[in-house]
């Protein structure tokens, strides 16, 4: 039984061996018909068989063609472009299908064809530009350089909270809440209000509070003064969540420097009726 790979690439019969063939794979036929790929391999079998081995490297060329990812086909070109003398022809068969797999992302058949062209081959300069090739595409995988080339990312930090007071005003058709607050250390300029899919519903400037001038809305006991105020509209379902002591369906913050915070609102329980305070976060 003979041990030539190259005669079994291409069905050639050793001392006792039946015709083996390399069937493609199905995934890599795509709008290829299979039966005129193998209609081309079989016609090349055939000739190859009866000795006329040019007419069969032009059927090979032709499936090749229609079918440049097919395993079967490239190996049979291959081999016979090795048993005709052409050294150099069969390795830059094999440089072509690996180039193939590199691009679609089959590094490791690209890296399995290297191996056996070069056990059928030995060493060939085209399969050294491959090599490298498979190497430049397995640093891509992951670089080594990344680590080094990405910036330095500076740690986290937590902002804080601007408290606020606030009480609620019925106008009839629509509500009202007055915000005071805000620190010495953190100045508000602006709020807004945001809704369960963070959409601005309404956004409004704050007005300073003078050193010791008493806001609108009840301090509550341990509450240092605030130094800004705003009245912003609401919803009948912001109010009902507060009644209720619910968390609010929308969020407040306020704009301190350049940045939008959070808020701590605090229920002074200024509307109709007095109600124990509440703390809410938003």
């Amino acid at each position: 039984m003979s041990d030539d790979l190259r005669l079994r690439a291409i069905g050639a019969p050793g001392d006792s061996d039946p015709v083996v063939s390399i069937e493609p794979a199905e995934a890599e036929m795509h709008d290829v018909h299979r039966s005129d790929l193998d209609a081309l391999k079989d016609g090349a079998t055939m000739l190859t068989q009866a000795g006329n081995r040019v007419a069969a490297l032009a059927v090979m060329w032709s499936a090749v063609a229609i079918a440049p990812t097919d395993l079967g086909a490239h190996r049979r070109l291959a081999a016979m472009l090795a048993n005709a003398g052409d050294i150099d022809g069969a390795a830059n068969e094999y440089a072509r299908y690996i180039e193939f797999m590199i691009p679609i992302g089959d590094v490791g058949r690209a890296t399995m064809e290297l191996a056996y062209g070069a056990k059928v081959l030995g060493d060939h300069p085209a399969m050294h530009e491959a090599a490298e090739k498979i190497v430049t595409a397995v640093r891509a995988l992951a670089p080594g350089d990344l680590a080094a080339a990405a910036p330095t990312l500076p740690m986290p930090r937590l902002l804080p909270k601007a408290p606020f007071r606030f009480c609620i005003h019925d106008d009839g058709d629509r509500h009202w809440m007055q915000l005071e607050g805000g620190t010495a250390d953190l100045v508000p300029t602006a709020v807004r209000l945001l809704d369960r899919n963070d959409e601005v519903v309404e956004m409004r400037k704050f007005i300073p509070l003078a050193a010791g001038q008493k806001g609108h809305a009840k301090i509550v006991e341990g509450e240092p003064n605030g130094v800004a105020w705003v009245v912003l509209g609401v919803s009948d379902e912001v109010v009902a969540a507060l009644d209720g002591g619910k968390p609010s369906p929308y969020r407040v913050e306020a704009k301190v420097g350049e940045e939008w915070i959070s808020t701590v609102l605090v229920d002074t329980g200024c509307r109709i009726g007095r109600r124990p305070s509440r703390v809410a976060v938003s």
